[in-house]
């Protein structure tokens, strides 16, 4: 090889050295020229290429300050719902998308790529399935329609049939899919609900408006073991359900329990609950009170001999029944040898009456009074009440589902699950299970309640104490009292912490005939901490984390819907109290509440149904 050509050789490597060199040089610190980070806020993309990763790692972390700013919009049926990135459980990785960002490289295709276009690097954001699909859940909670099924009920004595219509809900798990797979795609998800047919249709209510024509045509002579009871219109209208059997049929149905609501004495007399054995503080000690058998009529032997006295005319409406002696779940026997010396706690709750609402409370308390749990064994309300259905003794009411008022059996058990809750929080026994309702209801004490639902959602608690406890009932038509009994180990304190969040409800009107009115409640978040002393010593402290979601107003505008708007409260007129003698005012005793500690708060929201 010439020496000219190895000088030209060396020229040209020179070149390219220095070409090189000035690229490199030209590509920038650290992070290298052009390097563009896609931005989904509205500031467009960032262009980080010269920085240091500190600069790129500030503007990014300034993106994602931008980003929890902004919007997503979920469409559902024409609803609007503006939720947050983070709501949705979407978060912006700041520090895993700066590291992503490849350095100044020495490799001259990269250098030349840098000066001709750079990279583009997406940025890097982690998920929580949990929250998108909670997020997602709480607006199906209020955007959900269960079908009305079709039915026959009673407008005082007469016989009304309610026509069924379909009902539509959100496919939760679709929709999440929906917005894992293209929330970087745009700000709009529109979504459609799935139609739900009822199982009991119009025509099968309509055959059945018939019978129940005829069951009220007329009075029926009933003979309880011997004793002639006179069931009057009113009285057969108002025991008398049309029941749900699951088949898509309609059941005719009569109820003992609402036979005592009705008749009083005339029905009590003769068909008595068995008493277990209870304990009552009599001077602050605790006396037995001993049992007694009751005399029962099953709903089902009630409903063989009436339904062919309602089908008949004149003198064919007769019908007789014989009770059946029931033994007590706790004898006397039994109760004197459980070593209980105190009542541990006692909680009471107040409800408004309706008849429905009665019989399930009632029959639940009846299936739970004295349950006798030993060390260790754990009660589980679904377990000793069971399913909620017309043979178990409950009736067809107003349940909590998605977050909305929905016709269906078992209305007013979560009453009874929410004083049992609290009875147990003031005992100190080992709560192990509760879910709270969707909304507030002001009723109960906020963030200190419990919903239940057959067969997965469940109120539970251990005895964790070293003798047996036995768990009391007792009711009034508008109030429940549930009452620990044992030998007393803890004492407990409850701290109610300030209601947060608060979110407003929506004021909506529906046109549909399967309307269910609602109030309208606000939503929060509350802490309710309970404290458990042995010995006046701490020994446990736990916080229970509560989220309400707004109950919608909802104002019923469709004339027929049977569940609709409740009819206005006539005006009370106040009688003009007469004027009294001067006096010193003297202080108004404060009443003491039977449960073991009495809850506060910091805020009233607006009360719900």
């Amino acid at each position: 090889m010439s020496r000219r050509v190895v000088i030209l050789i060396g020229a040209g490597v020179g070149v390219l050295v220095l070409l090189w060199l000035g690229g490199w040089l030209l590509v920038g610190g650290d992070i290298p020229r052009n390097t563009i980070v896609r931005s989904h806020d509205l500031s467009g993309d960032l262009n980080v290429g010269g920085m240091s990763r500190a600069q790129v790692s500030k503007l990014v972390k300034r993106d994602v300050t931008q980003m929890a700013k902004s919007r997503v919009v979920v469409d559902v049926d024409g609803r609007v719902f503006k939720r947050k990135y983070s709501e949705l459980g979407i978060f912006l990785d700041a520090e895993a998308t700066v590291n992503q960002i490849k350095s100044r490289s020495s490799n001259p295709i990269k250098i030349i790529q840098a000066l001709t276009g750079g990279l583009t690097y997406d940025p890097v954001y982690t998920f929580s399935e949990s929250t998108l699909t909670r997020a997602i859940s709480d607006i199906a909670a209020q955007t959900d329609l269960a079908p009305m099924e079709g039915d026959v009920v009673f407008s005082g004595t007469r016989p009304v049939t309610v026509d069924a219509a379909a009902g539509h809900a959100l496919d939760i798990q679709a929709a999440v899919n929906s917005v894992r797979a293209g929330w970087n795609q745009g700000r709009i998800f529109k979504f459609k609900s799935l139609s739900i047919a009822p199982q009991v249709t119009t025509e099968e209510a309509q055959g059945s408006l018939l019978l129940a024509q005829k069951a009220v045509s007329d009075s029926i002579l009933l003979t309880v073991d011997g004793h002639e009871i006179k069931l009057k219109v009113s009285d057969i209208s108002y025991a008398l359900d049309f029941a749900n059997i699951g088949s898509g049929k309609l059941e005719p149905r009569f109820s003992s329990e609402l036979l005592t609501q009705v008749l009083g004495l005339k029905w009590a007399k003769w068909v008595t609950p068995p008493l277990n054995a209870k304990f009552s503080a009599v001077g602050g000690v605790p006396k037995l009170q001993p049992s007694a058998p009751g005399h029962a009529v099953s709903d089902e032997e009630l409903t063989t001999v009436l339904l062919p006295a309602i089908s008949a005319a004149g003198t064919g409406r007769v019908a007789s029944v014989q009770t059946s002696l029931v033994e007590p779940k706790v004898t006397t026997e039994m109760a004197g040898g459980l070593g209980i010396t105190e009542v541990i706690s006692t909680f009471t709750t107040k409800f408004p009456p309706a008849a429905y609402r009665i019989q399930n409370i009632h029959r639940a308390a009846d299936l739970i009074d004295g349950t006798i749990l030993k060390p260790g064994e754990v009660f589980s309300l679904n377990k000793v009440v069971g399913e909620r259905t017309a043979a178990n003794g409950f009736a067809e009411g107003i349940i909590i589902s998605q977050g909305r008022f929905e016709k269906d059996f078992g209305g007013g058990v979560s009453q009874v699950a929410t004083t049992t809750w609290n009875a147990a929080w003031f005992a100190g026994l080992d709560l192990v299970a509760h879910m709270a309702h969707s909304f507030y209801i002001s009723r109960y004490p906020a963030g200190r309640e419990s919903t239940v639902a057959w067969p997965k959602v469940d109120m539970r608690f251990r005895n964790n104490f070293d003798t047996p406890i036995m768990v009391d009932t007792s009711y009034t038509n508008s109030t429940l009292t549930v009452s620990i009994y044992g030998k007393k180990k803890y004492e407990v304190e409850t701290i109610t912490g300030p209601y947060r969040n608060i979110k407003e409800f929506e004021i909506l009107d529906d046109d549909s005939p399967t309307c269910i009115h609602q109030d309208g409640v606000q939503g929060f978040d509350i802490t309710v901490t309970r404290v458990v002393k042995l010995n006046g010593l701490e020994v446990q402290r736990e916080p229970f984390n509560t989220h309400y979601i707004p109950e919608d107003r909802v104002t019923c505008t469709n004339p027929e819907a049977v569940f609709g708007n409740p009819t206005p409260p006539k005006p009370k007129i106040k009688a003009t109290p007469k004027p009294t003698p001067s006096a010193t005012p003297s202080a108004t005793p404060t009443a003491t509440s039977t449960s073991a500690a009495t809850p506060t708060t910091s805020a009233t929201p607006t009360p719900a149904q």
